[in-house]
């Protein structure tokens, strides 16, 4: 992956196929084909991307769409379903099976996870389609996390968008994407990450660690996600943008609005959601919605840091970032009770520093989940 992002030709190859559908736009036979080329695409470049090893991808696939045809016939409920779809990736986690260990499996397994849930009962899967969603190659390590609704949504109407607007614009965002990972997340890595001790646990050391790390996560992340966006505004893709300004997070909340957007979305919608709601239907959290609330917010930023694997640090990392949600967010539902926590939020010295605070507590979670940390 990080080749096909850092080759020249693959830029160029992008830049002339949505030159070609700008060319025919107006040719009937390409709209009709527009669809079926996006996913043939999809395909072919997920194919050459793995390689060798299309053995995993093709199991994966085969395990997760014969679950979804038994769902989807009514042989199998929904909630095995979604335990039999989060196998391979529960297992690749907990285990070292060579089969299991596949290139960009996590996005994968949400993505099928994600079908499984939200296509609509009556609609038809094209397993083509199914395919190209699943190995998605703009989106396959990195993200952003691509909805299966919007991914229809954008075979059925994205030859309509192709125009030399959005290519400029795709562009912007491809150059803009560039500049992020390979000057400046590769500078931070090459002049800071590489000089600083990664086990120096002194207050500067840890501070060192902390703010580099943070900066360049920020970087590499957000380059791969805008260089993705652009080569899909180019194609008629509209892939979602993934960060908007995390340094300017107001509240740890305000800051997973902001930093890896569409798997926070996609999380509040899978694991938050439904945790809220199963826990306001008992009797003891019906009359106790804050706490039913924070219990669903934790799981959710608990689950965030185990996607990225079963070591203590992510779990850890994840832990602090639920502990950060929760407690701002019981001070936000009891400043109407505490004059002094009202008085607080309203405070624009108070509100500063809290603005400080959470990229601190942000960056020290992101330190955690480096790796470089003593947990």
């Amino acid at each position: 992956m990080i080749a096909l992002y850092s080759g020249v030709n693959f830029f160029i190859a992008a830049i002339a196929i949505a030159g070609l559908f700008l060319t025919v736009k107006k040719a009937q036979s390409m709209v009709n084909a527009y669809a079926v080329t996006i996913t043939l695409l999809s395909i072919g470049l997920a194919a050459a991307i793995y390689g060798a090893n299309y053995e995993k991808p093709l199991f994966l696939l085969v395990v997760t769409a014969s679950t979804l045809q038994l769902h989807r016939s009514g042989r199998i409920p929904k909630k095995v379903a979604v335990l039999l779809t989060l196998l391979p990736l529960l297992l690749g986690k907990i285990t070292t099976l060579p089969l299991l260990a596949m290139l960009g499996l996590s996005f994968a397994t949400f993505r099928t996870l994600d079908v499984l849930l939200y296509a609509n009962a009556k609609q038809k899967i094209n397993w083509l389609d199914y395919a190209a969603y699943l190995f998605f190659p703009l989106t396959l390590l990195a993200g952003p996390m691509y909805r299966w609704q919007a991914f229809q949504k954008d075979l059925a109407a994205g030859f309509g968008r192709i125009s030399s607007d959005n290519i400029l614009l795709g562009l912007e965002f491809v150059l803009l994407g560039i500049a992020q990972k390979f000057l400046v997340a590769e500078a931070i890595e090459r002049f800071l990450l590489s000089n600083i001790n990664a086990h120096d646990y002194s207050p500067t050391g840890i501070a060192l660690n902390a703010f580099s790390y943070s900066t360049f996560l920020y970087f590499d992340f957000a380059g791969y996600s805008n260089m993705a966006v652009g080569i899909g505004k180019m194609l008629g893709l509209e892939l979602p943008i993934n960060f908007n300004n995390p340094i300017l997070a107001s509240n740890p909340q305000d800051f997973w609005r902001r930093w890896h957007i569409s798997l926070s979305e996609w999380l509040r919608d899978v694991v938050f959601m439904p945790v809220y709601m199963t826990l306001c239907k008992t009797p003891y959290f019906s009359t106790r919605r804050l706490l039913a609330q924070n219990v669903g917010v934790f799981l959710t930023l608990v689950v965030m840091g185990i996607w990225n694997g079963l070591s203590l640090h992510y779990i850890v990392s994840g832990v602090m970032f639920g502990l950060y949600s929760v407690c701002f967010n019981i001070m936000v539902n009891r400043s109407h009770s505490f004059a002094i926590l009202g008085w607080m939020m309203g405070n624009p010295v108070c509100r500063a520093i809290g603005r400080i605070m959470t990229i601190i507590l942000a960056m020290l979670a992101l330190y955690v989940f480096s790796g470089r940390s003593p947990i």
